[in-house]
């Protein structure tokens, strides 16, 4: 993702310990079988809120 200009791009952690997402992210690769380079996109995606705003 490239940011037009006037395009401003917050990554913002969520309130939840970096220690239990990593556990979560670890258990679904498990229980489902999957790479784990698999489920950490998403994971990352549930751990950080993105928000976009024009300025």
């Amino acid at each position: 993702m490239v940011p037009r200009p006037g395009l401003r791009i917050d990554l913002i952690p969520r309130e939840l310990p970096l220690v239990l997402i990593g556990f979560g992210v670890a258990t679904l690769a498990i229980w489902v079988g999957a790479e784990t380079v698999a489920v950490v996109p998403p994971a990352f995606l549930v751990s950080v809120r993105v928000r976009l705003r024009r300025i």
